[in-house]
């Protein structure tokens, strides 16, 4: 897109459409005199913004939106700051991150291993007592700059002495205090045999030559979930109180609205939990998810998912809070592989899946896969182009989710059957050196942003965070524009303009997520979404991009984070 294209300011008689406001619809608030991007059709830039309501009214040159306000307007000189829609990651686990948010001290993006210890230390410092100090994923040591050492037992003593400590890096490995040894009744010291007796948590703790615990637990996705057993129970009250405190969160970075995919260790009651906190108005982040929770596995999963596809209803909630989609997980043997290596599902799991597609297709819902690598894609895009012959899928939007490895081919297949994807930014955190072992250059167009943006096919920016992934969009932006991993180090050879990126993680995750009558953009009628910043996104260097912060986010008109 052109700078003179871009900067083209649309007549605000033009931007109302007939251009007729009728005099009794003043705006209760209106923004002049900043630069407002407001990521509509025309990607046009603006002065001034009005909003009535939960709605933007209208946007124009600030003359032209002061003309449009009365004696009870209240208005507000954005003195020349840069304004964006909401930001929206279209792949964020955030729901099963609320029960413990309070605990947490989130290390995203950070890329010095002594200012996350310096946060832990924080963190641990104002935590009341009794409270666990958490850091539950969302970082990889691979993103510090000056050193990239195992958190040492004795350097979480110092800042932890009391309170059990559990620092998750990733879905890979943890490391903890003694507090947490003896909350957990491990004993520091084993001998050989008592190590090789050890079973559940207390296999998982590596030790050094004399069998002393070194603070580190090894053992991927399984230690996590074996550690959660252990986590103290938090009341329903409390729960409630780290849902709005996740979410506040959420707002400081940016975010106004996610798509949840659910996913393994979901507790399906929080999405009851944030339909109570919607009702009492006092949500601030827009939650879009999935009918999941679990990881269907067996035949009997498969038919009780496709009985409970069959019980309910998508789309019954409102523009905070609506169940939209089944997946990203529906059927693990038939799709859920990884990074590395795609899965290869037998006669069995492929009847399995095709029966819950079909299900999902019969009932209008619109379906999200995980599926990361050429083989696994294939075998969804066969099943799909089945499915598609009985029950047309263009108009329920079913989305691939990662598509990490996903060929032109395979996204000429996506675009003629109107499917989604759903791209991922946990490349950033670096650590890519396996991913190259594998696929030599070609993990430098994994995932392949610039042949997505010219394939014509409706694709999208998330994270997959908050375990898997850091969850700053403007560490995303950064990453899809200049290809770079937080330590520094060239990742990705196919990147976006600042224009693609920043719709990408607006109007087109809005498509996704069948809200682009809603949010996405700042132009009236819209839900009225935006961020303001603190720094210029369209002008800043590249390497600013990811330290842009806002000074205050905006949801359905009302600040919610930051003021003005």
């Amino acid at each position: 897109m052109s700078t003179v294209r871009a900067l083209i300011a649309v007549p605000v008689a033009l931007v109302l459409g007939l251009g007729l406001l009728n005099a009794q619809e003043a705006p209760d608030r209106i923004f002049i005199n900043g630069k407002i991007v407001t990521v509509d059709d025309y990607f046009s830039i603006q002065e001034a913004v009005a909003v009535r309501g939960e709605r933007f009214l209208a946007t124009g040159s600030s003359e032209e939106i002061q003309a449009l306000a009365d004696a009870d307007t209240a208005v507000t000189d954005l003195g020349g700051r840069t304004v964006i829609p909401g930001l929206i990651d279209n792949h964020n686990h955030v729901i099963r991150a609320t029960e413990y948010w309070p605990n947490e001290a989130r290390l995203d993006g950070v890329t010095s291993r002594a200012e996350a210890l310096a946060i832990l230390r924080a963190k641990a410092d104002a935590l009341p007592e009794g409270m666990w100090l958490m850091s539950l994923g969302g970082w990889s040591e691979a993103q510090f700059l000056d050193s990239q050492e195992d958190f040492a037992l004795a350097e979480l003593d110092a800042l932890a002495p009391v309170r059990p400590a559990f620092v998750q890096a990733l879905y890979s490995h943890a490391y903890v205090n003694t507090a947490w040894f003896e909350a957990m009744g491990i004993p520091l010291s084993a001998t050989a045999d008592q190590q090789a007796a050890a079973e559940g948590l207390a296999a998982r703790v590596v030790r050094d030559g004399n069998g002393r615990a070194t603070g580190r637990l090894n053992g991927g996705f399984p230690m996590v979930e074996e550690a959660l057993q252990g986590f103290p129970p938090v009341s329903p009250e409390a729960q409630v109180e780290a849902v709005k405190t996740a979410f506040s969160h959420l707002n400081s970075i940016g975010l106004t609205a996610v798509y949840d995919p659910a996913g393994v260790g979901i507790r399906r009651e929080g999405y009851a939990r944030i339909r109570e906190i919607a009702a009492d108005g006092e949500l601030t982040l827009r939650v879009y998810h999935t009918l999941g929770g679990s990881m269907p596995r067996t035949p009997q999963d498969a038919q009780n998912l496709i009985a409970e596809i069959e019980a309910s209803k998508p789309f019954q909630g409102d523009d905070f809070v609506d169940l939209i989609a089944v997946g990203e997980i529906y059927y693990a043997p038939f799709h859920w592989d990884g990074t590395i290596n795609p899965i290869i599902p037998g006669d069995e799991d492929v009847h399995w899946a095709r029966e819950i597609l079909l299900a999902g297709a019969r009932g209008g819902w619109s379906v999200q896969t995980h599926a990361t690598q050429p083989e696994t894609i294939g075998h969804l895009l066969d099943l799909v182009e089945e499915v598609d012959a009985v029950h047309p899928v263009r108009p329920l939007r079913w989305t691939i989710t990662h598509a990490d490895n996903i060929t032109a081919g395979q996204l000429e297949r996506v675009r003629r059957l109107g499917m989604n994807v759903q791209l991922r930014s946990n490349m950033v955190m670096g650590g890519r050196e396996p991913v190259f072992e594998q696929f030599g250059d070609a993990a430098y167009h994994m995932p392949p942003l610039r042949m997505a943006q010219e394939s014509g096919v409706s694709y999208g920016l998330g994270t997959d965070g908050t375990k898997a992934a850091q969850i700053d969009p403007f560490v995303t932006l950064w990453w899809a524009i200049t290809g770079k991993a937080l330590n520094g180090e060239v990742i990705q050879h196919q990147t976006l303009t600042r224009e693609e990126a920043l719709i990408a993680t607006t109007r087109a995750n809005a498509h996704l997520m069948f809200m682009e009558q809603d949010i996405g953009a700042i132009k009236p009628g819209l839900l009225a979404d935006m961020v303001v910043l603190d720094r210029d996104y369209l002008t800043v260097p590249e390497d600013e991009i990811k330290e842009i912060r806002p000074v205050a986010t905006m949801v359905g008109g009302r600040i919610v984070y930051g003021e003005l």
